[in-house]
Order: structure tokens, then sequence, then C-alpha cells
């Protein structure tokens, strides 16, 4: 990222400025988004920072080596703080802020009050740039244009403690929510480094476009959007193929730099650092719907905690720029009483149901007919099913190779979508980085003498639930839409959480529930008061921690499954 040598970074915009005009986009005032404050906040800003309730912003001022300080309610800089040579962006971290520093390559420490902190400083590779739009169990990362790195920043800490290596000249990365990727957009490569976290290695390198300059995740982790500042478009990475899935050109403006992706998850908004103006793109339809006017070459956006609006620092107008939702979503209650849904939770064994004789494959399949469901939500993640749907269309079978292995799924849900009437909700939170650490760090763990006596411990409660497993009634699907399997099987994994979860991060026993719930809940809140039946299938072992969540909510009646089994049975 350049400050200041506007040559090198925006070349339209400085011939523009050679001929005594600025240039002129088209904009839109007809969309979704619209402009509201514009806030003289001093020169080049780039990085901008909000506290947690959104009342104000710190943007980083490369132009003149301060921070501005912004009070957002009343539109207005009410402090500026020194913060040394061309700082690009700044980050909170424990006891102040951490803040780049793009020419001496190095990150310098500010304390709450904004002093520069003596001696506090760290050298990290010729051109640190931004960092990462957030933080992940304390940690934050930052790329250095110019040494070909991705740093990864401790916020406890506050300090940087170790890199991983990137494509030529990184741009600022973003990250999945549970640490296992790091997208890193390589402006002179033409590519996009997949880097896995959790495992400290490559993973892929996507050759995206010319001149990648940013990018943003969408809220489901499904897709990355990267910004093409070389050909003028953005392009959509699937994040478990790292497949280029489509590309947007049309309603893009001149070297699209920076993506946010709003809150809802249904439009991308893109600067345009060689004009004046932000394109909004509508992620369903993948078509840019309108163009916002908001000042001489927007160079850096950022979501406000809100997760409505968006703001977009100019670098030559030295402005901070609100984007908001042109129509506030309506919060008047809906005519009569709301519907409540039907949710139906069936606990699967996986590949046993090949083998079982009492919960067979036609079980299921007989069950799932009983059943009925308007929206089938599913232990497949979100950026597989896509892949995985197209392959069955395609060819009647499915290659995706973590759909691949549910038998559930494969002899299942794909063969009665040709029979019944539902949507498929893909749910899970699962990742391929976090279940190689996890099996990694188990088979560590299983071998270290050190640990040997958490290691028996837990060992001891597996073979305890395993005996209160065994004293039910095997693979009866009876048994196992019981409580009493859900309490037996709880006996292994809360023994499981205790010793491992703050270890296994994002794949500990309750953080990769609470990811799965997070899909599952944002199903079941997309579909409320419908009147609608859900189907909710996953590993048997999953199936008391969500029936606790689901018996929270008073949108919702919970079926029972034995009603469904007894048809079943009386027609075979």
């Amino acid at each position: 990222m350049r400050v200041r040598t506007l040559t090198a970074v925006v070349p339209l915009a400085l011939a523009a400025a050679a001929c005594g005009e600025s240039p002129r986009e088209p904009a839109d005032a007809d969309g979704p988004f619209r402009v509201g404050a514009t806030i003289d906040v001093g020169a080049a800003p780039h990085g901008i920072r909000f506290s947690p309730d959104g009342d104000t912003a710190w943007v980083a001022l490369s132009g003149e080596g301060r921070i501005a300080v912004v009070d957002l309610s009343e539109s207005a800089v009410v402090a500026r703080w020194e913060a040394g040579d061309a700082p690009l962006d700044l980050v909170r971290v424990d006891g102040g802020w951490l803040v780049s520093q793009f020419r001496d390559s190095t990150l310098i420490r500010l304390d709450d009050e904004g002093r520069i902190v003596p001696g506090a400083v760290w050298d990290v590779g010729a051109g640190p740039s931004l960092f990462t739009p957030g933080t992940v169990r304390g940690e934050t990362w930052i790329t250095t244009e110019f040494s070909d790195r991705l740093w990864t920043v401790d916020t406890r800490e506050g300090t940087p403690r170790g890199f991983h290596a990137t494509g030529d000249r990184p741009y600022p990365a973003d990250v999945m929510w549970d640490g296992s990727y790091a997208f890193v957009p390589n402006l002179d490569a033409g590519s996009v480094s997949v880097i896995d976290l959790l495992n400290g290695e490559p993973d892929a390198t996507v050759e995206a476009c010319p001149g990648p300059p940013g990018g943003a995740l969408t809220p489901d982790q499904v897709t990355y959007v990267v910004a093409c500042g070389g050909s003028d478009e953005v392009a959509f990475i699937n994040t478990a193929s790292f497949a280029i899935t489509g590309r947007v050109s049309e309603g893009i403006g001149p070297r699209p730099f920076s993506v946010v992706v709003s809150g809802d998850g249904r439009h991308a908004l893109v600067n345009n650092a060689g004009g004046t103006t932000v394109s909004v793109v509508d992620l369903e339809s993948r078509a840019g719907v309108q163009r916002l006017e908001v000042g001489e070459q927007p160079i850096v956006l950022r979501a406000h905690p809100d997760g409505e609006r968006v703001f977009v620092a100019n670098e030559i107008s030295g402005t901070l720029v609100e984007l908001a939702p042109a129509v506030a979503e309506s919060s008047a209650p809906s005519d009569g009483e709301a519907t409540l849904n039907e949710v139906v939770v069936l606990g699967m064994i996986h590949s046993g149901h090949e083998t079982s004789e009492m919960f067979s494959l036609e079980i299921v399949r007989d069950l799932v007919r009983e059943i009925d469901p308007d929206y089938w939500l599913t232990e497949i993640p979100p950026n597989r099913w896509d892949r995985a749907w197209a392959e069955f269309e395609a060819t009647g079978t499915v290659e995706e190779p973590r759909v691949l292995r549910f038998p559930e799924y494969m002899e299942g849900l794909f063969p009665l979508s040709r029979e019944l009437d539902f949507e498929v909700i893909p749910t899970a939170g699962w990742t391929e980085p976090m279940s190689d650490f996890r099996a990694a760090y188990l088979d560590a763990y299983s071998r270290d003498p050190d640990r040997a006596e958490g290691w028996a411990e837990y060992r001891a409660a597996a073979e305890a639930s395993a005996e209160a497993l065994a004293a039910g009634a095997g693979d009866d699907p009876r048994w196992i839409h019981t409580d009493a399997y859900d309490e037996a099987y709880d006996i292994r994994m809360r023994t499981y959480a205790r010793l491992f979860d703050a270890d296994l991060g994002p794949g500990g026993w309750d953080a990769i529930n609470a990811s799965h719930w997070a899909y599952i809940e944002d199903g079941l809140d997309r579909h409320r008061g419908e009147g609608v039946r859900f189907l909710l299938t996953y590993g048997a072992g999953h199936k008391g921690p969500f029936l606790r969540e689901l018996r929270k909510r008073d949108d919702i009646v919970l079926l029972d499954v034995g009603p469904f089994l007894d048809r079943v049975a009386a027609a075979r």
C-alpha cells in the first residue's frame, strides 16, 4: 500500500488532477445505501477503528503522522495523537494500541491516552500496512507489503509473534471466524495466498486477477470477495475449493481497492481508489447495483460495529464518509400472532447406517418421508454445499470429499431431493485446518509423558461413556433419541472439553458445537414465524447440545421422533 506517492498508486487520480479536475464516475443515489455524514479528518486517512459502542472512531492519518479521534455522534474530530511516521493503521491491544509505520518498517505502541510508549518498537519488515478487520482469540494479522509476510500479532501481549510467507507484494488480509484460514491478496503476483493459520502452512495459491489489493470474507464464510485493481472487477473465491466462482465488472469503478461485506451478507461494498465512488454489489445476483459518490481516492473501507453502516476513508479528500442503509428495516409487528415453526432433530450414526438393521439407510429415508420437512438443516459446511449440489445435478453423483463422508446424505438427502420438496440449509462449522489441528494435537497429547494422567482420565471417561451407551439399546433409534443417550454421551465429552478445549480453540467440543449452532440458529431465524417444519440431522453426539439450545427458543415446537418411528414401523 503506497502512502502519498500518488503516481504509483492511482495514476488515474493523478492524471485527472493534472488536468485541473478530479475523475468523476457515474453515481446513483437510488439503491440499498445512502451517503451520510462527511467528516474532515486530516491528511491521507487510511485505517479506521471503532469503539465497541460505535460512538468513537480512530483514523490513521498517514499524511501527517497522527491519529484522529472522531466523535461520530457529533461528526467531529475531538483529538489528534502523534503517531510516528506514516501511520497506516492501528489496532486495539491490552493497555493501548499498535500502530503500523509504513515508512519505518515497524509497529509502535501507544498507551490508552494516545501517547507514544518509548522503546515499544518492533521491526516487522518493509511496508507494514493494514491489520485484519477483526481479532480471533486474541490474535490479529498484518501484511508487510515489501517483505512478503503476514504477521501474527498477539493483542493480549501487544506484540508481533511470527510471520508466514506470502506472494509478491501482499496487501491487507482477511481471516476466517475460527482463525483457520487467512486470505491474502498479492498485488504484484495477481494471486491470493490461502494460509492455514492453525497448522502454520500455506494451503493454496489462487490465480485471481491482475493487481488484487484487498478483499473480504462473507459473513457465512462461504466466499472471499477480492477486488481486482488491475482489471476493474471483483472476483469470488469459494473458501473450501478455492475455485473462482464468478466475476463482476459492470458497475465497478477504476482501481477497486478495499471490500467490506454488509452485516446481513447481502451486499459487498467496493471502493474505487482510482476515482471518487464506492460500488455496491448484490451478492445474490452478483451484479453491481449502485455507485455512491464519496470523495477523492477512497482508500479504506471498514464496517461499523452496528453491522449496518460502513465508513470509507478518502485519501486525497482527507475525509471520513458514512455509508448507511437507505431504508431501515421495519420493526413493526406483523398482524396477528406469529406461527410457531416445528423442529425435528435426528441423531445420525453416519457409517453405522450402512450396517445397522435397526437404523438402516432405508429407515432414515422412510423417516424423512414421514417427517416431510420444508427445510433440512444439514451437517454440511456451507462452503461445500454448492459444489456438491452442482455435481449431483450434473451427473447424479457427488465427489465433494466432505459431503461424501455422510451416507445419510449420499443415500438419503440427494435421492430424496427428487421425491420431496425441501430446501437444504448447510450448517456445519467444520473446517479442514481445524480438523487437522485437532487430530495432531490429540495425537501429541496421547504420547506426551507429562500428560499421561490427563490422557488416562480422558480414556477412563470415554470407557465410562461407552459402557453407559452400551447399557442402552445399541443402535436402536428409539434409544438414540432419548435424554439418557445424550447424558451417556456427555460423560466422555464433558471431560474432553475440560481437558482439551482451551488448547483446541475452534476445534474444541464446546466451540465446534457453538459454530454449528450459529449456522443452525441463523437458518431458524430467517424463517421465524412462517409455520414451517425443519429437520435437523447431525451426528448423534451433537444432538444433546442442540436440544438444550432449541429448548430455550419460544418460536418453535420440538417434535418427538417417536411418532415418526411408529409410522415407519407400521408401514414396514
